[in-house]
Parts: structure tokens; sequence; C-alpha cells
């Protein structure tokens, strides 16, 4: 199935291909879990299991083993009704028992049924991944800060921020990453696949086509012809060439087919009516009046009304009849609309629009919905089909941008959300049926549940199954394993919902908002705002448009001028035939619009083919033949020599970069106008550093008219006093002591606030203190406020937003209003907003600054689509009012527990038996008005108390009758539904929002941010490579030792072998670890104890050897000093263990002691690549995330304040005991941190309301805006940063210069350069780089190679490290386009280097490796040629020589011929 849809093929490929990420990810997870779970074993072994016994008669004598009967009689126990079991502490700050109750230890079973705890590794490591996952987690916070102490919550933040928060959603970073690229790889494959078959179509039809068509010839030779023609002719050319029909092109192509022929016929009988001459008239008059503004307006404010009306209705509303009779209206008035419209438009043109067709639908719906009410088919809920009627709201879109913006990119993901959503079908199936077939018959041993009932949600039918498999996915995983472990083998459960739970949620779900972010771009809103302006600023524009028009042409002709060429110019025919008729694009394109709408019946698709021509401007240089690779390493292809010869001193600025013209034509309007934006942005950041410098006058222009004091210039004596007063008051402001001292001032003022509790509030004397605090901060931020307005002026201090909020927060009247007026003493709480302001003292703490511009300038973007999801949420929100209002109503007994139906069957049963002290209540959560299912929606979207909920929803059967176990289980779809598109599309949606906003703001605002926004990839590939190289230096290798003795340990510890070794004993002492448990028996203690001194005996031995071997040289590295430091700890830890009981020391000490032990696991980190990689990228995010980390304290300590001066009287009752709480100051923190991640807000909000301390709307208000705020806002913050710097590592693979390859060049480098000089000979130079792994090896022979890269050589033949690096990175990184922006971000990186590299300046460049080359082949070459001419040279004396030896030879010869002729022949002869 998977392989016939090519959607689903491309997630399960993107899945695929993030395997090796994945992998990773789940390898750092699991060795977080083994560091939270072994820490959990030596902190919290055994002290769950604390609790709460009533105690015995004083007079009571008993054994031994009554003693142990009657502690573990769980009916002698503390049980509160929100856990199973009271835990409680005998140390401080933890829960202490009542009166008449002591609190033992190992007292029965651990919460849970004995599943959680921290007492072995099995269970630790199940509830370690329910912290790791913040399913349920606010119940074991809860327990451990009971029997440990509050001062563990410091455990839970690390869990919950850097545990939880970065490891999961590295999840999401990794499936986000892995769908963009594949995402991308099929859009590039589609397009170029659509390319060839465009090229193929063009080549058939011209072989088709023997002859040419005007157009053709026009194309093909308008060029050349237009040079020597008036723009009149040829515009006048062009118009005749427009009416020739691009129909005309194709109709003798091909017959056409059935399909063609049927709509020609339909669109002659539909679209072509013959008629009268009066209809005809009628028909146009309907026209202007259907499409006339006034009529769209009434038309919207009929659906707003209609929405209105549907909202407001709820059960047993008095005033039902009369919104039936308001919707029946609203009906006719939208069916009338629709029958006017098809009038006016004629049939198949109007439903052509999509709008008209979906509004047709919805009016068809309404008549079924008359129709059935008139029938009266009581077996049927037609309020479903009433429902429908919301579904008008998204008419609206055609008004506001925002959600015509959202509704566009909810349709351009609709076929991948469709992939996706079957996809999630598949997996629930899957693991249905595993789930059945495992443990399903399970589930009928009835007798394993505490209240021998089989649970709700279980595996034994295949619906029940799919319910249940849904909810794990959802992330409500704990209890279903809990239900599961009861009755069945806990080697089936533990397995099954831990798979389902990491397939389902986090691959599955997170493709979700992966797909959302690749759909969604930050600037989307603000591109399609700007793109559709209002008609009235349109019909202004186009106005002055016009009288531009005229007043330009009355002084230019039409004509092309000498210097100005239409060869050169991007003005298209479209546009020039615009230009004629006195239309304007934008004019065209809105008629296009209105033909789209179905107005006409012609069928106009005019098509435009573009083509493309390459630039052959660009210059190829060494880096543009450098993208090839050979086993793994870069070659580079060069040209030859003299064409890649570059001027050294250029070289050594731009080594390796492709050079390119600038392009001085003319810029694409896209780029133009974000150049603007850049401009515009660098010059407001300017223009808001000088107005800092200078003084701003003190009130308005008419205000100075009015009194001649205020202004700047003026003579008078009192102008002068003043203004000089001012001056002195204006650098008082701006000096840092004084903001220092209001910052001090401030901080004390908000611990003042802190300090007034539920406890301190009834101490007279330290209310009075805190009186005369109050007033003195009164007068004290008054007279601040008197000073700046002073100094900076009215129009300054009223137009900034910091000291606007401190004129409206800090006033003195405020503080006199909470003093004197009781009912307005919670206001005293909203001056905690003055803790925002020291954000303007810290201003110059650049991240902070960031974070919180960041955070404002998306508020817009956020608000917008927050109100789109309010109506999505509305919809459902009305179809849950309509389907379950008034039905969770039920009758319980005396004890709040429901009656059966056997016993009670409806209200009036109920009601009958009253005097019993039966009660027809409803539930607090329930769906009888539009905001309560708001509420109860929030609760479903967060998961949190959505089971009870759902719970109500599938026990009900109808209004006034008494609920029944699943009497309505398939009604539970209806959550399914919401959960799909209200939770996972549309709440993902806010969050792809948020982080993508959020992200491109910060990138925007952040310092070079602006510039890198304007370079293409490989531009910013560069730039990132370039920028790491200033970061880092070589560092100098450790030298061998001369001694013998030394010299023999450094051998040994640099030996490949003795690192594995090494982390082979780590790994061994971790799992000897895992097997402390509690109550061990004596014997194992021992050996135990035993095997833990030996582990720590062969560290201490490691410890010496690395001692001996680098001698002082050991404490210069970071890790060896955390090895030591561990080793001591751990000495330490095993003395005290020993002797512990004699001196009398404290076990919670040694077990902090203990501890020094698991350090020896973050070892580890240094071997593993991927984790250290991952680990890398949490601490580059941590400036940010810390930043992220004080403006959500800011907001937490806001609502503590706010919490305890509000709820400090909430009663204890439930989920509000002596820890979770408003009481106190770290209690509401506590309980805040808690609500962060939205863990237990609903039974919070559920006590708040039943206790009536405040008003309903005040409890909701509070609870619901910290949720939004915090978890989905400030949380996904968090989560924005952690997506951005794991983008920026994976950036880093993509260019192909990761951080671990320039460590990886300065580890070879210091084998060359051990003193770190940060030069090499040249000599050196080929082994180095042969030496050097992938990418960046340029293996042996590279003598032409080397040449290539043009490094410059210094003084004494050397060259320097950087000069090498940087050109590496440009091989690597490839032809890279230089312009304006990268230019000035590189000439930044060159300042920085000189900075960190300041030897490098004073070295001079005499050469570069390409004129050495050079050099060496002219050497080469002279020596060649003066070879051979000595060759010729001595081949001539040799002939000459030989020539002389050969003269001399014949005249000796003939001289002794001569001088021995014979006298007679017998001497002849002779």
């Amino acid at each position: 199935m998977i392989s016939l849809l090519p959607g689903l093929r491309t997630i399960i490929s993107s899945i695929f291909k993030s395997a090796k990420l994945m992998m990773e990810v789940l390898l750092l997870m699991l060795f977080v879990l083994l560091v939270i779970t072994l820490f959990g074993i030596q902190i919290f072994k055994g002290v769950l299991k604390h609790k709460c016994v009533r105690n015995l008669d004083p007079d009571v004598n008993v054994t031994y083993e009554q003693w142990r009967s009657f502690v573990q009689n769980k009916s002698n126990w503390l049980v509160q009704d929100d856990i199973d079991i009271n835990v409680c502490g005998n140390a401080s700050s933890t829960g202490r028992c009542p009166a008449n109750y002591t609190c033992l230890s190992d007292v029965g079973l651990n919460p849970n049924s004995g599943f959680t705890s921290y007492d072995h590794f099995g269970w630790g490591f199940v509830t370690s991944f329910q912290l790791l996952t913040l399913d349920r987690w606010e119940n074991c916070y809860n327990l451990i800060l009971r029997s440990s102490g509050l001062y563990y919550v410091f455990f839970f933040t690390v869990i919950v921020m850097f545990a939880s928060y970065y490891v999961v959603n590295l999840v999401l970073a990794v499936v986000a990453s892995s769908y963009e690229k594949e995402f991308k790889r099929k859009e590039k494959v589609k397009k170029e696949q659509d390319e060839i078959l465009e090229l193929r179509r063009r080549k058939e039809k011209m072989k088709k086509k023997n002859t040419l068509n005007p157009k053709e010839r026009f194309r093909q030779y308008g060029r050349q012809m237009t040079r020597g023609f008036s723009m009149e002719s040829v515009l006048t050319w062009a118009t005749e060439l427009s009416h020739y029909s691009a129909d005309d092109e194709e109709q003798t192509e091909k017959n056409p087919t059935f399909l063609e022929s049927l709509k020609t016929r339909l669109n002659e009988k539909l679209c072509s009516w013959t008629c009268c001459a009066p209809y005809l008239k009628m028909q146009e008059v309907l026209k202007k009046i259907m499409t006339h503004s006034f009529c769209e307006g009434c038309i919207i404010f009929c659906i707003f009304l209609n929405t209105i009306l549907l909202a407001i209705d709820y059960y047993k509303a008095p005033y039902s009849n009369i919104l039936n009779q308001g919707n029946t209206i609203l009906t006719a008035i939208f069916a009338i609309e629709a029958f006017l419209k098809i009038l006016a438009f004629n049939l198949l043109p109007y439903l052509n629009n999509g709008w008209n067709a979906f509004d047709f639908i919805i009016v068809l719906l309404s008549f079924v919905d008359w129709g059935l009410t008139a029938a009266n088919f009581k077996s049927f809920d037609i309020s479903v089909i009433r429902s429908f009627r919301m579904l008008r709201v998204f008419k609206l879109a055609k008004s506001w941008k925002t959600l015509n913006v959202l509704i566009t990119v909810i349709f351009a993901s609709l076929k991948e959300m469709g992939n996706l959503t079957v996809i999630v079908v598949i997996v629930i199936y899957i693991f249905a049926v595993i789930g059945m077939q495992l443990v399903g018959k399970d589930y009928l041993n009835k007798a394993a549940f505490p209240d021998n009932q089989v649970p709700r949600w279980n595996f034994l039918s295949f619906y029940k199954s799919f319910l249940m498999v849904f909810r794990v996915i959802c992330g409500e995983w704990v209890e279903p394993l809990y239900d599961c472990m009861r009755c069945s083998r806990i080697y089936f459960c533990i397995p099954l919902f831990f798979a389902t739970y990491i397939i389902g949620n986090f691959l599955v779900l997170n493709l979700f908002l992966a797909l959302l972010l690749n759909f969604f771009s930050g600037d989307t809103l603000t591109a399609k705002e700007s793109n559709n302006s209002p008609p009235l600023s349109t019909h202004i524009k186009r106005l002055l448009t016009v009288i531009k028009l005229k007043k330009f042409s009355k002084h230019h002709s039409a004509k092309i001028q000498p210097n100005e060429t239409v060869e050169g110019s991007n003005v298209k025919l479209s546009q020039l035939l615009q230009l004629q008729s006195g239309t304007s694009p934008n004019a065209k394109s809105q008629e296009e619009q209105n033909t789209s709408t179905g107005i006409t019946c012609v069928d106009q698709n005019p098509k435009a083919q573009v083509a493309s021509v390459p630039s052959q401007n660009e210059i190829p240089t060494v880096s543009a033949h450098c993208r090839r690779y050979e086993n793994g390493s870069a070659v580079i292809v060069p040209e030859t020599l003299e064409e890649a010869h570059i001027e050294p001193e250029i070289e050594i600025v731009h080594s390796a970069i492709g050079k390119g013209p600038i392009n001085t034509g003319k810029k694409s309007p896209e780029n133009a106008k974000q150049e603007h934006n850049v401009t515009q942005e660098q010059g407001n950041q300017k223009q808001e550093k000088e107005d800092t410098r200078k003084m701003k006058p003190c009130c308005p222009s008419i205000c100075s008219k009015m009194c001649s004091c205020f202004s700047s210039s003026t003579d008078a004596a009192a102008g002068q006093i003043f203004n000089s007063l001012r001056s002195m008051v204006y650098k008082l402001v701006n000096n840092t002591i004084f903001d220092g001292i209001v910052l001090f001032v401030i901080l004390v003022s908000t611990v003042t606030l802190a300090l007034d509790d539920k406890y301190t509030h009834n101490n007279a004397k330290i209310q009075e203190i805190l009186q005369y605090l109050d007033y003195f901060y009164t007068a004290f931020f008054n007279l601040e406020m008197l000073l700046k307005l002073i100094g900076l002026g009215a129009i300054d201090y009223f137009t900034n937003i910091w000291t606007l909020l401190d004129f409206l927060l800090v006033n003195g009247w405020l503080s006199l209003l909470s003093n004197n007026i009781k009912a307005f003493s919670s206001l005293r709480s909203l001056r905690t907003l003055r803790a925002l302001r020291p954000l303007r003292a810290i201003s110059r703490w650049e991240g902070m600054r960031l974070v919180v511009n960041a955070l404002i300038r998306s508020i817009p973007s956020i608000s917008n689509v927050m109100l789109v999801c309010l109506v999505f949420w509305l919809i459902f929100g009305i179809v849950g009012v309509q389907i379950y209002g008034g039905k969770f109503y039920q009758c319980v007994d005396r004890n709040g527990q429901r009656l059966s139906v056997d016993i009670v069957n409806n209200i009036t049963d109920c009601q009958a038996y009253s005097d019993k002290g039966f009660k027809w209540v409803n539930t607090e959560i329930n769906f009888d008005n539009i905001m309560s299912a708001y509420l109860a929606l929030l609760q479903v979207s967060t998961f949190e108390g959505w089971m009870e909920i759902m719970a109500s929803a599938a026990d009900a059967r109808g209004i006034d009758l008494q609920p029944q176990t699943d009497a309505n289980m398939y009604s539970l779809l209806y959550f399914v539904a919401f959960i799909i598109v209200g939770t996972f599309f549309t709440l993902n949606l806010f969050i792809g929002v948020i982080i993508d906003n959020f992200n491109t703001v910060h990138k925007k605002s952040r310092k070079e941010g602006a510039l890198v926004m304007l370079l293409t990839e490989d531009q910013r590939y560069l730039y990132d490579a370039l920028k790491r190289l200033s970061k880092v230096k070589p560092i100098k290798q450790i030298p061998p030792p001369t001694n013998i003795f030394f010299l023999f340990f450094y051998k040994v510890v640099n030996h490949r072998y003795f690192e594995p070794a090494t982390i082979i004993l780590i790994v061994s002492n971790m799992l000897f670890m895992t097997s402390d448990h509690y109550e061990q028996t004596e014997a194992y203690s021992n050996v135990q104890n035993v095997i833990n001194i030996l582990f720590t005996a062969l560290f201490s031995i490691e410890a010496v050897l690395k001692i001996l071997g680098l001698r002082l040289y050991y404490f210069t590295q970071a890790w060896n000093i955390f090895d030591i430091l561990v080793i001591i700890t751990s000495i330490i830890g095993n003395l005290l263990d020993s002797v512990a009981t004699q001196i009398g020391f404290s076990p919670t000490m040694l077990r902090v002691l203990r501890l020094a032990r698991l350090g020896r696991l973050l070892r580890l980190v240094r071997s593993l690549k991927g984790i250290r990689r991952l680990i890398f990228t949490l601490i580059i995010s941590i400036p940010a995330l810390f930043n992220i980390g004080i403006l959500l304290f800011l907001v937490m300590f806001i609502y503590s304040i706010l919490g305890m001066n509000l709820f400090r009287d909430l009663p204890r009752n439930g989920s509000i005991n002596e820890i979770v709480n408003f009481e106190t100051f770290a209690n509401s923190m506590l309980l805040l941190f808690r609500l962060t991640t939205a863990a237990g807000w609903n039974d919070v909000l559920q006590q708040l309301l039943v206790s009536n301390v405040q008003p309903n709307i005040v409890c909701i208000l509070f609870m619901s805006s910290y949720i939004l705020i915090s978890f989905i806002v400030i949380v996904n913050m968090y989560v924005a940063v952690i997506l951005e710097n794991f983008n920026q590592a994976q950036e880093q693979e993509m260019a192909g210069v990761t951080d671990d390859d320039i460590d990886m060049f300065y580890e070879v480098w210091s084998k060359y350069d051990p003193f770190a000089t940060q030069f090499i000979l040249y000599e050196q130079l080929s082994d180095f780089l042969d030496d050097l792994k992938p990418p960046m090896r340029i293996p042996k022979p590279n003598a032409v190679k080397l040449a290539a890269l043009n490094l410059p050589v210094t003084n004494g033949n050397k060259l320097h490290c950087l000069d090498i690096l940087r050109a590496m990175c440009c091989v690597i990184v490839g032809n890279v386009k230089e312009t304006d922006p990268l230019k000035e971000l590189q000439g930044k990186i060159v300042d920085r280097m000189k900075k960190r590299f300041p030897i490098r300046n004073t070295m001079q460049t005499v050469t570069t490796t390409l004129m050495i080359r050079k050099e060496v082949k002219a050497a080469m070459t002279i020596q060649k040629a003066f070879r051979r001419w000595r060759k010729r040279q001595r081949l001539k004396m040799a002939n000459m020589r030989a020539e002389k030896k050969s003269v001399h030879s014949v005249h000796s010869s003939s001289t002794s011929s001569s001088s021995s002729r014979p006298s007679s022949p017998d001497d002849v002869s002779l």
C-alpha cells in the first residue's frame, strides 16, 4: 500500500533516512535515562515506602510480629484522595504526618501498586522514562518532594528543562530536518521531470508544425527587430498578436476526448443560455448588486450574526425558540443569496467558485435539517447536521487575510496531511492488533484490578484497542501500562507500550509539526497581508497612480531613448500591453481574480513561457571545480596554471572564493525589497543609537508655543534655568549608577512582595513594616518617574514602552488604593510587573534583549493565528454543545458515587429518592455552554483531564437520563476528530507559527543577522564555515619525556588500546552500578563495596599512569581534571562509607558523595561522536535557553505573587495539600513550575472553582492565561531555539565542513607544529594534506593541486594554519558568487581573524604556492633548455673535434702517402 502512494513514500523515506540521526538521539536518550535512573537509585532508594501509620495506644504492649502486622495493615495508613498512599518524610521541608500518626519507613508497597519507585534499576528506568516524557509526572514529583524534601525540585528542573524538553525535541528536530530534505529532493525531482516532459512536448510540437505562427516568429526575432522600431510600433504589433488565441495553436494537435466534449456540452447548456433581452438586463443588474461591496458586507454581517446565535445557545436557554427562529431567518437569507447568485451568474459559473459551492452545500444541509425537523425523526440526532452551519465562518477568509493565508497553508498541506493521517491509522491498526493478540484476553481477569472491574481502556475489542493505542500515541501511556502489568506479563506490556509510544508519538506525531513547519514560513503572514491590501486603500493607490501617470506623461514620451534598451531590461510583453491599455499589473490580476470567481463563463488559461537565460558573466575559479570527491577526499581539478593565476594580494583576502561581477542590472522586486528592509533596519539601529545621545524636546510643539519656557531655544531666564536643570537630570537618568540603584530597589521591592504570604499576613508587625516599605517604594518610584519625565521629556517618556509600563503600574495612587481599600488589595500584585524593568537596565545584555524583542515582534502574527485557532475551536465547541449539552448530569449518593442505571434511570427517579441523599449533579467540566466547551476542549488539547471528559461523554445516554458505562462509546470519535484537527493540526499550526516567527525575528534581530538573511544557501554555508575558523587555534602537543622511565608510561597512555580499555572499564562500572537495589542482603552489600573499591583503584591507577606519562601536562586538559576530582571524591566516599556509622556521618551527604561515581559516565561523551555532537548542540543553545529561562522565571514570579494574593486562603482538599498550594511564595513557585508543563492543571483549576475563594472567571483566566503564556508560548520559544541550533549543526554537515573536521585539522596540525607556532614549512605541506582525513584530505601526488590552492607563503618559506584551513573550506563548499552582503560579512570575519591571529599580520607574504609552482616549472624549463643547449654544444664540439680530427687524419694520411711512395713495382707489391 505504501509503495502505491507517492506521498506515503516521501514520509516513510524521510523516516528511514533519519534512522542514523534518530539512533544517535535515542542513544543520547538512553544515556540520559541511565544517568537519571542511577541518580534516583542513589538518592531516592526506598524513600517512597515511607508512610504515615496510626500510633498505638501507649498502654498497649505488642510483640515485634504484632507490630509488623499492625504497620503493614493498610487500614492503619493515612490515605488521601489524589494519591493512593500518602507518603511522608522525617527530614526538613518534607511532608509531615498529622497528629496521632508517625512516619515510618519500609511500610507496604511503593505507590501505584509498587510500579513507581527507584528501589531497583527496572522500576527506576520506567519512572525515569515517565519523567522524560512528562506523562503524569506530577504524581512522581509530588511523591518525591513529600518524601525527600522541597530542595529536590532542582533535580526535576534539570530533568524537565534539559532532559525532557531538549532530548524529546531533538526527535522533532531530526524528523523535521529529514522531512524537509526529503520534501525538497522530491520537489526538485518533480521539477526536473516536468521540465523534461515540457521539452519533449515542445519538441513533438515543433515536429508536427512546419510553419511558425506569428507569436513564435515574434519570440524569435522580436529582440533584433525592436532595435530598429519605436515603442509605438512594437505596441501596435503586440496588440495585433494578442488577438491570436492560444487555443488556436493547439486546436489541430488532437481531437477532443469524451470528457472534454461532455464539458463543452455542459458549458453550452448551462453557461450559454439564450434568453430574452429583459432577462439579460435583469441578470446584469443582479450581477452589479451581488458583487457590490455593500451586499458582501451584509452577507458577512449575517455570517457573524449566525455565529453569535449559534455560540450563545446553551443547555436550557430561555431564548432557544428565538434562536431557532433567528437561525431559520438567516438560513432563508443565505438560500436567497444562493438563488440570486445562480440567476446572476448562471449555475455552472456559480459552482465553479469554491466558496459558492461550499455555501451551496451548507444551504442544502440546512434544507435537510428543516426536512428532518418537520418529519420529527426521534432516532436521528439532527444537531449534528445543524452544526454544519458553523462552517460558514470560513467564508470570512475572503476578507480576513490571516484566515485566508492559514486556509491556504491548510489546503497546501492537506494532501501530505492526509498521507500522514493514513500512516497514523496504519500504526494504530498494527499496534491495536498486536495488543489484542498479546494481552487482550488477560483483561478479563477482574480480580487483578483494585475495584474488581475491567478498566475502561483495554484491548478486549478492536475498537477499544484502537482507542487505547490512540491514547498511548497522544502521550498517555503510564496508567494504561500500570493496568496492563496488573493483569498480564511484564515482558509483554513494557515492550508493547514503549514501542507504541516511541514510534507513534516520537516519530509519527512529530511529523505533523514537521509538515506544518515545512509548509509555513515566518514571512507568510506579512507577505500575504502586504500583497492583499484593503479595498479602500487599493482604490486610493490606484487614484494616486493615475495622477502620477498623468504628470509623468507631460514630461516624458513613450519612446525608447537612446540610452535605453529593451533587451537589457526586465520589461515583459504583458507589461507593455498593460501600459498601452492604461491598466496596471495589479488591476489585471484583480480582473483575473474576478474571472476565477465565476462571474463569466469563458475559460481563460493563458500560458506564458519564460525562458531563463544563464548568466554569462560568472568567472569560474579553482573552487568551481572542487566539488568532486574521490574516496571521500576533495580532488581539485584546476584549469591551466596560467588561467588559475590570481594576484597574491587579492588571494590573501578572498582565498579560493568564486569571483563574479556584481549584477549592475535591475534587481528583482523581492530582492530589492529585502535589501531595502535590511538597509532600513540598519538605518533605524543607527538612528536609535544617535537618538539616545541627544536630548529630545520636553513637550510637544503645541506646548512650546503656549509657554516659551518649554522651548529649548528660549532666551528667557526661566527657560535657561529649566534647560540647564533638565540637562543635569538627563545626565542623571542616563547614568549607569542611577540604573543600578533603581534595579536594586526593584529587586528589593519584589522580595518584599514575596514575603507577603498567608502566614505573614496575620502578623501585625510584619504587615506594618511592609506598609512602610510600600510608602518608601511609592515615593522612590514616583521620584524616579518625575526625574525621567523631566530628563527624557514627555514625548520620549510616553513613547517608550518600558517607561510607559512604569507610569501605569508604579504610580503612587495604585499603592495607596491597594493599601487603603481591601477590595483592591489584589491589585498590589500587579506591581510585580516592575520586575520587567530590569530588561531596560540590562539592555546591553544582547541575548536577553534579542529574546524579548523577538517575542514582542512575534506577537502580531501569534495573535492572528491564535484568533484563527479559536475560530476552529469555536466550531468544535458549538458542535460539542449541540451533541453533549445537558448530558453530563448524573445521580450520585451521599459519598459522591454514581448510582447504577438499575437503581436510578433518569432525573425523576433521582429526585424521588432525595430523602436518601441522592443528588442530580453536573460534572465540573461539561459542554452546557460555549465557555464551558472551550475549557473542556483546552483540557483535551493539553491531554490533562481529558480521560474524565471522554468517560462522561462515553457514558452519556441523553438529557435527564442517568449515564451508563460505555453507553455511547462511538461518540468518542468526536474527541478523536478534535484531537486530530484541533490539536495535531490547529494547535501545532499555532506552535509552528510561534517557532518559525520567533526564529525569523530572532535571526533578523541578531548582530549581522540582517545581512545573513540576504545570502544564498551556498554563501551562507561559506560564511558559517569561515566564521567558525576564527574560534579555534592550534594547540601545543604534549612532548614525549626524555627520561626512559617516564617515556615508557607516555607510550602506554598513548597506546591505541589504552582508551578503549578505559571505556570498557567505565561501561563495566556502569553495569555494576545498575545492580544496586533496595533491601539487598548484607553479603551482597559487602561484595558490592569490594567491587566498588576495586573500580576506584583501577581508575586511580589510570590517573597515576597518565600523571607519570604526561607529567604536569596532565592538568592542562579539562577532562583529566574532571577525572581526578571524581577519583578523589570516590575515595573520600568509600572512606566515609566504611566509618559513617562510627562517626555519625549524615546519610544524605553520603548519598551525595556516592553520586560522584556517576561522573565517570560522562567520559563516554568524549568517546561517542554522535552523542558529543548532540550535546554540543545543547552547549551552543545554552545562552539563548538561559535567556528564555529567565523570561520564564519572570512569568512564574509574577503569577506566583498573583496566586499568593488571590488564592492564599485556598482550603487543603483533594490535590491541594501542605506542599501543593499558594500559601507561600516557595510553594507557589513549586506549583507553577509543575504547571509550566501543564501537568495536572485541571485538578488545580477544579479545586479553585470548587473553593469559591475567587469568582470562577478569575480562576479560569488565571489558569488559562498562565498555560497559554508559559506552556504554549515560552516553552515553544525554548523548542524554537533547539530547532534553530540543530539546523545550524545540520547545515555544517550539508556544507561539508563541521567542527569535528576543524578539530581533526588542528589535531593533525599539532604533529607538524608541536609548539603551536601556527606555521609549517612549505616542504611539509604535501605530507600534511595527505595525512588529513576526508573531506579535507588531498592524497599524493598533490603538487598540482597544491599550486591550484594558491596559498600565501610568508617569510622563511612558511605557511599559516588559517590560510590553509580557509582555502580547504572554500574548496569543500564550492563555487560561491560574491555579493555585497558577503563582502561586508567577509570583511568583518577578516577583522576578527586579525584579532584572533595577530602573529599572521606581522608576517609578510612573499609568494604563493602557485607562484612557487610556476617558478619550479620555469626553473625546470630553463634547466631543461640549458641541458639541451649544453647537449647541443657538446655535440657541436664533438662534431667539431671529430671534423678536425678527420681533417687532420686526412691531411696526415696524404702527407704520409706522399712521402712513402714506392720507387719500383716490387716495393708496391710488398
